[in-house]
């Protein structure tokens, strides 16, 4: 699995690029995303502009980042698709994790905390 990794001040920006986060990349987004928490890395922004589709898997491996940045840390999707989009709502996720519209929005929403 490739990703285009930025740091913008205090925040990385991810954005993996795969057109599905599902169970044959899930465990790799998974460890690459807490190797990353794991270097220090405490403001994530994970930009899903390439992501056409995300399963449970994929859902587990965003839900792990967030699980390995709590308490301290602060996660945010962003560029998300009209199908993720519909899978935050369904399952409740977009109240746990904000989703921007796109990276400069969630950049600004980050650096004002």
């Amino acid at each position: 699995m490739k990703f285009d990794e930025r740091q913008e001040q205090k925040t990385i920006v991810i954005r993996p690029l795969e057109k599905r986060l599902d169970s044959y990349v899930a465990e790799e987004l998974k460890v690459h995303m807490k190797n990353i928490v794991r270097n220090g890395h405490l403001h994530i922004v994970l930009d899903l502009s390439d992501v056409e589709f995300v399963d449970s898997s994929g859902l587990g491996a965003i839900i792990a980042t967030l699980t390995a940045l709590r308490p301290q840390g602060r996660l945010m999707v962003c560029g998300v698709s009209d199908n993720v989009l519909a899978l935050f709502r369904l399952t409740r996720m977009d109240r746990l994790i904000p989703v921007m519209g796109d990276t400069d929005e969630a950049l600004r929403a980050m650096s004002s905390e």
